[in-house]
């Protein structure tokens, strides 16, 4: 099973708890310390819209940076923005936060870049 890119043992299933994600983001050994910013470009209908998104101290934050330093190309893969989503749903709170998970369910497409 891969969450986030990171791999969990098969026996586990779907249930990987959320503690054992944030363990593996947090021991990543991916430094987002310099990251003060993410910046998105979202595209539905035709529309772009430039987001940003500036909560330090959010999993979705950590997980967007974490994302944006590793990933391959500076678009989000909706699999990954749905496993952020979730996992966001249930460990962040703040409605800056919630908004962008539900702009996240949607099946825009987003890049994104570190600031």
């Amino acid at each position: 099973m891969f969450i986030l890119g990171f791999y969990f043992p098969a026996e586990m299933g779907n249930n990987v708890p959320d503690e054992k994600v944030i363990e593996k983001l947090d021991n990543s050994g991916v430094d987002f310390s310099d990251v003060n910013e993410i910046k998105l470009t979202m595209e539905e209908y035709g529309q772009k819209k430039e987001l940003t998104y500036t909560n330090k101290d959010t999993f979705m934050f950590k997980a967007l940076a974490h994302y944006a330093k590793t990933a391959e190309t500076n678009y989000m893969i909706y699999t990954n923005r749905y496993q952020i989503s979730e996992l966001s749903k249930r460990l962040d709170s703040d409605n800056e936060t919630m908004k962008l998970c539900k702009k996240f369910d949607s099946m825009a497409l987003f890049r994104i870049e570190v600031a």
